[in-house]
């Protein structure tokens, strides 16, 4: 092969190649932009948070951690929120709703009430909790005792909780 030949075909492997790197760079560029799109879709709230926010939404990520003794289950279909349970003794939770706008019932923290009733706490005088969504008085405590379906969990406990609402939107 004469060195002319050789030469072109040594520039030709090189533009190939070239092209090859600017293509494989704009769908990597294509690819990271759509990915983007689709992590500021989904975390978008998150990423407009600013300073003391941003830190302790990372802390409460960081309560999900494979190590954490949390898990989160989604309760949407029963009550539209999410539940945040400590899993040793399983009878503590925190419910987050979904749409805050739509409830009253933004935060729900259901607290085992053993501790409660060795301090002298007569739960039974704790009004009931409502057997419906919606019906609970924010910052008000309420005793669940376990026999019917609980309107946040969407079924029956089978075991008592002292339970708290916050209204935050």
């Amino acid at each position: 092969m004469n060195k002319a030949l050789k030469d072109r075909t040594s520039i030709l492997g090189l533009l190939l190649a070239f092209s090859l790197l600017v293509n494989q760079t704009a769908l990597a560029s294509s690819n990271a932009e759509a990915e983007l799109k689709a992590i500021k879709k989904e975390f978008g709230a998150v990423l407009k948070l600013k300073g003391v926010a941003r830190k302790e939404i990372n802390a409460i990520a960081n309560l999900f951690a494979p190590s954490s003794k949390l898990a989160a289950i989604d309760i949407r279909k029963a009550s539209g929120e999410f539940c945040m349970l400590e899993t040793v003794t399983k009878h503590n939770m925190t419910h987050f709703s979904s749409n805050p706008e739509n409830t009253h019932e933004d935060i729900v923290y259901y607290l085992n009430p053993k501790t409660f009733i060795e301090n002298g706490l007569d739960v039974n005088k704790l009004p009931r909790q409502p057997e419906e969504l919606g019906k609970m008085i924010p910052m008000q405590w309420y005793y669940y005792d376990g026999t019917y379906v609980e309107p946040h969990q969407g079924t029956r406990m089978n075991k008592e909780f002292v339970i708290m609402t916050v209204d935050v939107k």
